[in-house]
């Protein structure tokens, strides 16, 4: 594929991760984060999250990134991208806030499930659309 049409198939995955984490963390969970890491999160005074914005688009840049890279690009299956994909940050997941439930004080049960329930279905959705994007432009 030529590398003009693989860099918009990246920028279709890395778009719709940023649009969906945008609307999760500042619309559907503001509250929620804010309420179970209220001495973890710097907020304003309006209580809305301050973040590190260099850091959030890396991070959901190499996110993207491997999601188009080790599924989107692989699979030519939909089931197949969907059943990798939310298995695989299913276990990423639950890695990472099982490992922070295991040694930070006060890391809530609660949230450890919401993330991995949100990351497994947020990941699979960015999947899938590269993947229709990817299909779409081939």
């Amino acid at each position: 594929m030529e590398t003009f049409k693989l860099f918009w198939v990246y920028f279709v995955g890395f778009l719709t991760l940023l649009i969906l984490d945008y609307l999760w963390l500042w619309y559907v969970t503001k509250d929620f984060i804010v309420r179970e890491f209220w001495n973890l999160v710097s907020v304003d005074d309006s209580w809305s999250i301050k973040i590190n914005l260099t850091a959030w688009l890396l991070a959901w840049f190499i996110i993207s990134a491997m999601i188009v890279t080790f599924v989107t690009l692989k699979y030519n299956n939909i089931l197949d991208i969907l059943f990798y994909w939310a298995l695989l940050w299913f276990f990423s997941y639950a890695m990472y806030d099982l490992t922070n439930l295991t040694f930070i004080n006060n890391y809530s049960l609660k949230f450890t499930l919401v993330d991995i329930a949100w990351w497994t279905f947020a990941c699979s959705l960015v999947a899938m659309n590269s993947f229709y994007f990817y299909n779409l432009i081939k």
